[in-house]
């Protein structure tokens, strides 16, 4: 009759724990009625594997203070708890010595919360039941006696094993159930999410409440940055195919975010993307918009255009202006595959030539970059070089050529001789050239590369072929402007020693260094060698 009532009881409980879905009411469930079940039982504690700590925790129990108990964290192996979790299987301590034993290797803060939760009590005996399922292992049931005389059998332990092995189950439903249940939630707060970032765009709030949007979602501080430290652990990449557009910055860390605020940071990231875009489309119809009115300005301008124009760009009738033409020394100033990086580059141009110059035009022809500045001052010029080579000299090697000052109506001559100036630039490797500093140049500019190359070849050709001390000195004197004792002393040579030198090559060139016209030639020739012009 009793085996009939206990059958009865274990149906009983089978069915109150395949009813509920609600892990807190399995748990509770499952203790009491273990400790129903056995008549010396004093208390039944619930221990589950928490596999982020790789410890075992109180999650329910009878008997005991759980609130002290909750302090508890048994490593695998450790204890009565860690031993049975480690084992798989059931284990039946019947004799205090043996549990001394098996309890000996508890940590010492363990042990403390342990002999407190219990209410300072020694054990007579104990077992011990993992909760299986399939191959893992959720926990250990442990059933504890400390003030009956009776003992735990054997059918104690079979009992309790149904009752385990039916709790297992009832866990792993209950846990997926609640899995499923957040992932609903969270879909649900993510498409909500999504809709109020799609509605910031539609509405055209830009960038700026975007953040503010994905700031009060957080609750914390956001910004756009467009470079972060490559070790940050507090940005989100916002990225369009390949390219990186951006960063979103935030006040903490992305690793203590929970999965729904990655969420909304993503979607904010998303939405910025789509943001960046539409404003780098509508900057490019800028600039192409500025290419037209500078081409009128370079064609010449009717005189009923020229107030209008001047009016857009915000200078006065009597402004001197400069063209100043930016190229890259190796390569192109900007990437073709980046969408932004040109945009970035032209905006930081326009920065410095507000702060530098006042009312600037900035604008692009295929990838050059070119300033149309008001000279206000003698050193502007100078002023603006400076401030851009500081704020790109880590990330792009950049030529300047600068025209020669003048009116609306003579810009395009500057912009003709500013590209020039880049042009002479790339031949001699210097990073400034000023078209106004140039001398014979300027004229050379326009001859095409053969004419130079025979023009070199006649004027100083058979010194080309002779000892490369010959040419070294015809270079240092040319630098030293003809002067004898520091072009001797320059080459560590003594004064008759060069006198010879400069005889030999007169003869070689068969021209003289004291007829202005035939020096001048071979100064020429020189200068065209040496800088790789031909």
């Amino acid at each position: 009759m009793k085996n009939t009532n206990k059958v009865d009881k274990l149906l009983e409980i089978n069915h109150l724990l395949t009813k509920s879905l609600d892990i807190e009411v399995i748990l509770q469930t499952l203790v009491e009625e273990a400790r129903n079940l056995l008549e010396v039982s004093d208390t039944v504690i619930l221990y589950l594997f928490d596999p982020v700590d790789n410890v075992l925790r109180v999650a329910e129990g009878v008997g005991i203070n759980k609130e002290i108990m909750k302090h508890i964290a048994f490593l695998p192996g450790e204890s009565l708890t860690g031993k049975t979790y480690n084992s798989r299987e059931s284990q039946l301590y019947a004799q205090e010595d043996i549990l001394k034993e098996n309890m000996a290797n508890m940590s010492r803060d363990n042990y403390h919360y342990y002999f407190e939760g219990v209410f300072q009590r020694h054990i007579k005996s104990a077992f011990a039941v993992p909760l299986l399922y399939q191959d893992e292992c959720l926990g250990v049931l442990i059933v504890d006696n400390f003030e009956n005389d009776g003992y735990f059998t054997d059918e104690d332990i079979r009992v309790i094993e149904v009752i385990a092995d039916q709790s297992a189950i009832a866990i792993v439903h209950s846990n997926l159930f609640r899995d499923l249940k957040e992932r609903n939630e969270q879909l649900r707060n993510s498409v909500d999410i999504h809709k109020k970032f799609t509605k910031a765009i539609l509405e055209g709030g830009g960038v700026d409440t975007i953040l503010s949007l994905l700031c009060r979602i957080l609750n914390t501080y956001a910004i756009f940055q467009d470079e972060v430290e490559q070790e940050s652990t507090s940005a989100f990449p916002i990225i369009r195919g390949r390219e990186t557009m951006g960063y979103i910055k935030l006040e903490k860390k992305m690793s203590d975010l929970s999965p729904l605020e990655v969420v909304a940071v993503e979607h904010a990231a998303t939405a910025l993307a789509l943001e960046l875009v539409k404003i780098n489309t509508i900057y490019e119809k800028e600039l192409h918009f500025r290419e037209e009115v500078f081409q009128q300005m370079i064609e010449g301008i009717p005189r009923g255009d020229i107030r209008r124009i001047e009016r857009y760009v915000g200078w006065s009738v009597q402004s001197d202006l400069v063209c100043i033409v930016l190229e890259g020394k190796q390569k192109e100033l900007w990437s073709e595959k980046s969408l932004l990086d040109k945009e970035r580059f032209i905006r930081s141009l326009e920065g410095i030539s507000q702060i530098v110059a006042g009312s600037s035009f900035v604008l692009t022809k295929m990838f050059q970059a070119i300033l149309i500045i008001p000279v206000t001052k003698g050193n502007i010029v100078e002023l603006m070089v400076e401030k851009i080579k500081r704020q790109w000299r880590d990330q792009k090697d950049i030529i300047f050529g600068v025209g020669r000052k003048g009116g609306l109506n003579q810009l395009g001559n500057s912009y003709r001789e500013a590209l020039d100036a880049v042009k002479y630039g790339k031949t001699t490797g210097e990073s400034f050239v000023d078209y106004s500093n140039l001398g014979v140049e300027r004229l050379l500019q326009k001859v095409d590369s053969t004419t130079l190359s025979f023009f070199v070849d006649d004027k100083i050709g058979p010194l080309l072929t002779m000892e490369s001390l010959y040419l070294e000195t015809l270079g240092t004197f040319i630098r030293l402007n003809k002067n004898h004792k520091e072009t001797a002393s320059m080459l560590h040579i003594h004064p008759n020693t060069l006198y010879q030198r400069i005889k030999k090559i007169e003869k070689a060139l068969d021209a003289s260094i004291d007829i202005e016209s035939e020096w001048l030639n071979i100064v020429i020739a020189y200068n065209l060698y040496v800088s790789d012009n031909i």
